[in-house]
């Protein structure tokens, strides 16, 4: 029998205990998006969420209140055994937070790599996959450019991928407000994250662009080089530097910009060539556009790294850290819809 409040959730109408539960809790399985099996995400949810406490054994529903007893527990822990009760609880008293992953696409290990923000933040985090293709020149970069054309001619809208697989979070494991997220790439996940914030500002609280090796300014080139051409939303609106700018200078949306001081690297172009700029290039040039166009941003230029994905998290962590949650209004005025139980 499924709990109040959970009857679009196939989770929820687990019994406690029961093996769906347990493979949706804290770290969970690799689960597919169900519009599209090709793609696939885990997830990492609280100690303190309703999934993580049903797993547990106990009754628990959506909206924190426990109808039964506990009857098993879950052992892992981010945190080494030390329990830190997240915010949240209620119908939307949890934060989102997606990390994006690098070329490599090990969203697995980049979701354990941020895991522990979540559990002593109080929020659910997405860690999506968006698989490798073989076709040259661009299968491993289809993801970046947000809307990439397969060998087949069927054209992927990444962007929307992504929102259908934080519209399954939302539904599926609750308790998660999703209006807005905090959204985290290093490498190729830094190259999505940018392009998604010009897209999308207004659904962004926190981004963090790590290390990207090709950038998009918001300059007259043809995308992804500039904006010219640049895939729009499912409702046709295109980029609107104007937007992003005044997102950031409200302090609606936050944004930092990281890179290794020795990231020098270039990439092997399509006839053998190496591309003009490397990554710390392509991210200064990203960081004169954003200048230009009145965005504001945090940059750190990170003394002694090249290209480490470890080094660049460790400057990102603590200032994730401070902005994970929402906006401090809408924080207070969800804090007074979910009070614990």
């Amino acid at each position: 029998m499924g709990v109040a409040g959970s009857e679009h959730s196939t989770l929820y109408a687990a019994p406690p205990g029961h093996l769906t539960l347990i493979m949706a809790a804290r770290k969970s399985a690799s689960y597919t998006l169900p519009s599209d099996p090709r793609f696939s995400f885990y997830v990492y949810t609280p100690r303190s969420h309703p999934i993580t406490r049903r797993a547990r054994g106990e009754d628990v529903g959506v909206d924190g209140v426990v109808t039964g007893p506990k009857t098993v527990s879950l052992t892992d822990s981010p945190m080494k055994g030390t329990f830190v009760f997240g915010r949240g609880a209620g119908p939307k008293g949890f934060g989102l937070m997606v990390a994006i992953h690098d070329s490599k696409r090990d969203a697995e290990k980049l979701r354990d790599e941020w895991a522990d923000i979540a559990e002593e933040e109080g929020c659910i985090l997405l860690s999506p996959c968006f698989p490798c293709d073989i076709k040259f020149p661009d299968g491993p970069d289809n993801f970046k450019k947000l809307e990439w054309e397969t060998a087949s001619g069927e054209i992927i809208l990444y962007d929307e991928v992504l929102l259908q697989m934080i519209d399954t979070v939302e539904r599926e494991w609750g308790c998660v407000d999703t209006r807005t997220f905090a959204l985290i790439g290093f490498s190729g996940g830094g190259q999505f994250v940018h392009r998604f914030l010009y897209l999308y500002p207004e659904r962004l609280h926190a981004v963090s662009i790590g290390a990207p090796g090709r950038a998009t300014p918001l300059i007259d080139e043809p995308w992804p080089v500039g904006i010219v051409g640049a895939p729009t939303r499912k409702d046709g609106s295109r980029i609107d530097p104007k937007k992003i700018a005044e997102r950031t200078q409200s302090g609606e949306t936050v944004v930092q910009l990281l890179i290794g001081d020795q990231d020098h690297w270039r990439p092997v172009q399509p006839d053998g060539s190496l591309a003009p700029m490397s990554r710390l290039d392509c991210t200064n040039a990203l960081k004169a556009s954003f200048d230009a166009h009145g965005i504001k941003y945090g940059f750190k230029l990170v003394p002694g790294v090249k290209h480490d994905a470890a080094e660049i998290r460790a400057v990102a962590k603590p200032w994730i850290r401070k902005y994970v949650r929402q906006p401090v209004a809408s924080m207070v005025a969800n804090r007074s819809m979910c009070k614990m139980h």
